[in-house]
């Protein structure tokens, strides 16, 4: 890892002044009518190395997002139609850890609208971002649900912001998402989307509890 940290930084190093440097043809500057900008100064590449190592560093996000690992039963409910009662089902959810812990895999299945529904997604914490990252796919589309988080103070709540494909429409939708982490042993999962007339609204609720 760190030999190829090294030469990640190298590279940048060698690169950095020669994209800086403005290109001459035949002794006269290429971009003679603008003034020629100072080039910045080329990081040395141990300092280099050691930002990239810190990026790459798992933090206390990534040990959070670690207390998820583990199987779970859910209750999924569903409000579609805010007229209607929430359809309620069951499923189970696996959470696995990738890469040393800096980031955990989540792929469950349950019921939607009285058919099988299987999902896959990862999450992580990026460093360079500052933010929670994550991506979904299910069997009930073809698109990926791209999401963004931050978190409160305790890190307890995370709340994202996420957008996907609409299959209606063909133009992309925003969701609000809120996991909220009760303890070890269980957390939630909320899902809101605007309704009629752009007021948001709950769609969906999950109760993840561990299985013991």
């Amino acid at each position: 890892m760190k030999s190829r940290v090294l030469l990640c930084a190298c590279v940048c190093l060698l690169t950095t002044p020669l994209i800086a440097r403005a290109e001459t043809r035949d002794g006269a500057p290429t971009h003679a009518a603008k003034p020629k900008a100072a080039a910045p100064a080329a990081m040395d590449a141990k300092a280099m190395q050691e930002m990239m190592m810190k990026a790459a560093t798992p933090g206390p996000q990534h040990e959070k997002l670690k207390k998820l690992v583990g199987e779970w039963n859910v209750t999924v409910k569903s409000m579609m139609d805010p007229s209607q009662p929430p359809q309620e089902s069951k499923g189970t959810s696996v959470v696995t850890a990738l890469m040393d812990g800096r980031y955990v895999q989540e792929q469950s299945t349950s019921e939607m609208g009285g058919m099988p529904f299987s999902g896959l997604g990862i999450s992580g914490y990026d460093n360079v971002l500052n933010k929670y990252v994550s991506s979904w796919i299910d069997n009930m589309g073809t698109g990926i649900m791209r999401s963004e988080g931050t978190s409160n103070a305790s890190g307890d709540v995370i709340t994202w912001t996420g957008e996907t494909p609409d299959p209606v429409s063909g133009k992309k939708t925003s969701f609000r998402m809120v996991t909220r982490f009760i303890d070890d042993n269980q957390h939630i999962f909320e899902m809101y989307s605007k309704g009629p007339g752009g007021k948001e609204v709950k769609i969906m609720e999950l109760t993840y509890n561990r299985k013991m």
